[in-house]
């Protein structure tokens, strides 16, 4: 088991993204502090850590609100005694019709304070013990393939996930010293809830045809890759922001060029 013994703390991982990389670390053998907005969402996960025979703590606390999180990371400490690993995943879209002329100052400012003041705010909690304890550690911070290319009504996503992305490499660059590698992972069109919550499935059909792959991703591919990065495997491993895409951005075709019967794979989550 790749991380035997670990000791993980995730953050937004009630649901989704968040939750399958939290099934799959304790699969690996971590134990798992599970934080969400709320405990109820977070319970659920815990439930199912518990079940695979890993420990789980459920820690309610909104990312955005930096004594919120040193107190989340100070409840992992009192419990497991450190922390072994951080995954920024916890974040927010909110899609406004009209773009930026129609995008709210709150919007704006809760999206920024979610989507990149959570991820400093708990790394900065986090690589306090990690540096004292002069043994190491793993940030893993969740981006967007939307770091790289623009999507129309999301002004204020993308330029939060852009700056994860060099938030990355700033702090693998000053942890380096301190063996503690940061990395990033960039889902492309995942079908987790976030993304079925907030588009129809015409929508999701264009993104389907629109991915070389010919089908939308697992929320499991993103959870194995945190959990490779998370490992020794990755040790050399740092500043990296690893694109889990079905080749979406390696691909300039336009949807209309490309053919019909494009085949749909067998294990596509939208089934045709």
């Amino acid at each position: 088991m790749k991380l035997e013994n670990k000791i993980a703390l995730i953050t937004g991982a009630g649901s989704g993204i968040g939750k399958a990389i939290a099934l799959e670390m304790g699969s690996a053998g971590a134990h798992i502090a599970v934080n969400d907005l709320t405990a109820e969402t977070a319970e659920t996960t815990a439930h199912q850590i518990e079940d695979l025979g890993r420990e789980a703590l459920v820690i309610p606390a909104d990312v955005a609100d930096s004594e919120q999180v040193e107190n989340m990371v100070q409840q992992t400490l009192n419990r497991f005694g450190r922390i072994d690993i951080l995954v920024n995943n916890a974040g927010v879209y909110i899609p406004q019709d009209g773009g930026v002329t129609a995008i709210t100052d709150e919007a704006w400012q809760r999206i920024l304070d979610v989507n990149l003041n959570g991820p400093f705010y708990c790394s900065r909690a986090v690589v306090k013990d990690m540096i004292a304890r002069k043994q190491g550690g793993k940030i893993i911070n969740i981006s967007s393939v939307q770091a790289e290319v623009a999507h129309f009504d999301a002004s204020a996503y993308q330029p939060s996930k852009a700056a994860v992305v060099m938030l990355t490499r700033t702090l693998a660059v000053e942890l380096a010293p301190y063996k503690i590698n940061v990395n990033a992972i960039g889902p492309g069109a995942i079908a987790s809830e976030g993304m079925g919550a907030s588009l129809g499935p015409e929508v999701i059909e264009a993104y389907r045809k629109r991915i070389p792959w010919g089908a939308r991703g697992y929320t499991r591919d993103i959870g194995t890759v945190a959990v490779f990065l998370a490992s020794e495997d990755a040790r050399y491993i740092t500043g990296q922001n690893i694109y889990v895409d079905g080749g979406y951005l390696s691909d300039s075709t336009p949807t209309e060029l490309k053919s019909q019967d494009h085949p749909v794979p067998p294990d596509d989550p939208d089934p045709k």
